[in-house]
């Protein structure tokens, strides 16, 4: 796959375009799976959407946090560089504080929230092993040289929606992120012992 496409003058790269489809496919898969009220879909979707703002300007910023200098040597130098691993983990932490505080403000009860969380990642884990390719150490025989690892994760995401749906209104179980997590880490552990 080219890392990228060309439309007119502009060059979109298709990890974005792939990352953007998932985030699609999160979505849609919540909007399937929810059975609670049209309020608190709104709600929540407001809490989530306000959460990857602010992901994203902390992620943004947080070359200022270490550089402080670079605002008056370089502005334009804060849209384009990159913050690394440490902005990451900031803009994610400060996100989830903040979400988890506003709901909490709004009455919205934090197992919904965690549980919307999850079903959002489950159908963007999906879309995303759709169109990246991952491969893991070589195979002695079969149809692929190397174990692929995209598929196992297709199979992993599948089987583990598949359940979710045959639920019935999973987003409003308590157990359901204990089940998920057992459940997930071990077809994780079960990919790793394969794919090593």
């Amino acid at each position: 796959m080219n890392d990228v496409i060309a439309v007119g003058p502009f060059l979109i790269r298709t990890g974005w375009l792939i990352w953007l489809a998932a985030g699609a496919g999160g979505y849609l898969f919540w909007r399937v799976v929810w059975t609670g009220s049209d309020e608190q879909f709104r709600h929540i979707r407001q809490l989530l959407v306000d959460g990857v703002l602010i992901y994203w300007l902390v992620w943004k910023i947080y070359p200022l946090f270490t550089n402080p200098s670079l605002l008056w040597r370089n502005p334009l130098g804060v849209l384009y560089l990159p913050s690394g691993n440490r902005g990451v983990m900031l803009g994610v932490a400060t996100a989830a504080i903040v979400t988890m505080f506003r709901a909490y403000r709004r009455n919205i009860p934090m197992h919904l929230l965690v549980n919307s969380v999850i079903v959002i990642y489950l159908g963007a884990h999906f879309v995303y092993y759709l169109f990246e390719r991952r491969y893991g150490s070589a195979l002695n025989h079969g149809w692929f040289a190397f174990h692929p690892i995209h598929l196992y994760q297709l199979f992993l995401a599948a089987a583990v929606m598949l359940w979710t749906v045959w639920l019935r209104n999973p987003l409003e179980r308590v157990k359901y992120a204990y089940l998920f997590l057992t459940i997930w880490g071990i077809g994780q552990w079960m990919i790793w012992l394969v794919a090593k």
